[in-house]
Formats: C-alpha cells, structure tokens, sequence
C-alpha cells in the first residue's frame, strides 16, 4: 500500500494539537517561536516539548559555537538525511549570519570542493556525515578539529548535529507540510544575530 509520502501528498499525519491538549507552559513557548508547522507537531509531546525548545534555544542564542557554524553544521545535515524541509528554513538563517551564496549552493550540491570554504568550516563539514553515520568522527578529523574547536563548541557541534537530524525524523515521519515561508523571517536579533525563542 502507497503511502501520503510516496504519493507525494503533502496532509500531515498528525493534526496540529488543539489548545485544550497542550500545557500552559507548552502554549506559552509556541507562542513565542515562529509559526513553523513543525513546532505545532512537537508540541504534542507535551512534557518533553518546552525542554527541547529551551534545548535548542539554548543551541542559538548561548552556545560558544557560533551561528555561522551552526548553520553550516543544520544545513549539512538537512542534505544528508535528505530535509527539503529544515533546508527551506535554514538556507535563509545561513544568509542571515553571513554564508554566502557560493557556500550555499557548494553544501546543496554536496561538492564543498566548490566554494573557499576556511579550515574551521572544511573540518567541521567533514565530520558532519561521520556524525551522522558512525556517530564518531574519524581520529585524523577529530584531532584536527579539536585544534580549531573548543572541547565546548565540540560537544555543542554533536548536539545541533544529533538535534537537527532527529527533528528531520520528525518531519519525515509525520509528513510535516512545508510551510509557506521561512520562519527566519520572524526571528528577533540581538547583536549576536538571529535568535530563537523569547
């Protein structure tokens, strides 16, 4: 039997979850993120959700690793576990922090060698697909990485990595329809950049 997925029907699995269903605490962190289908989706694990969200808050606006490389490190994860999805939301965020286009378009096509990209961002785009695969970067990657990056902005890389490839499950599992626009567009800044959450 075909699926919505395989079909290519776009009606997500799950309703969004009416207000009666959600904590006050759950409404009130929904209301303060842009309004992406895929959070009213988490929304539904309602215990679990205003601590993820804090989570990845916590991933944008205080980390050490920086927006630039957090963006590198969503964006290749989106093309290797295949999220047109977290690409939509996030090709607009990495312009945002000052990825160009060339960059772009080099992680799109999976051909990094295409763009000039610096040591710090060729090592971490390296590891990303061993992340993903192995769960652990190969030892040359990780020594080298550890000369570039803080044991901090190291394990910091390894949560948005895990972070981002499990909300992608997510939107796959539940066919999450796309949503209009990038909710990028609705995020506040500070003088670090763009931030998520309240």
């Amino acid at each position: 039997m075909r699926t919505s997925a395989t079909m290519g029907a776009t009606m997500a699995r799950l309703p969004d979850p009416s207000q009666h269903e959600l904590s006050p605490r759950s409404r009130e962190v929904l209301d303060a993120l842009p309004p992406n289908n895929v959070f009213r989706t988490l929304a539904h694990a309602d215990a679990a959700f205003p601590p993820l969200m804090a989570l990845t808050a916590s991933l944008w606006n205080d980390a050490v690793l920086s927006q630039r490389h957090r963006e590198l490190a969503i964006l290749r994860t989106a093309r290797l576990v295949d999220s047109a999805y977290e690409w939509m939301h996030h090709i607009e965020v990495a312009r945002m922090v000052g990825i160009s286009e060339d960059e772009l378009d080099a992680i799109d096509v999976g051909r990094l060698e295409l763009a000039a990209f610096g040591t710090a961002d060729r090592l971490l785009l390296a590891a990303v697909p061993d992340i993903l695969a192995h769960r652990r970067s190969d030892d040359a990657v990780f020594a080298e990485l550890s000369r570039c990056f803080s044991r901090r902005e190291l394990v910091e890389l390894h949560l948005v990595v895990g972070l981002y490839a499990t909300i992608a499950g997510v939107v796959a599992d539940f066919d999450v329809e796309h949503d209009a626009r990038s909710g990028a567009f609705d995020l506040e800044h500070d003088d670090r950049g763009p931030r998520l959450g309240g």
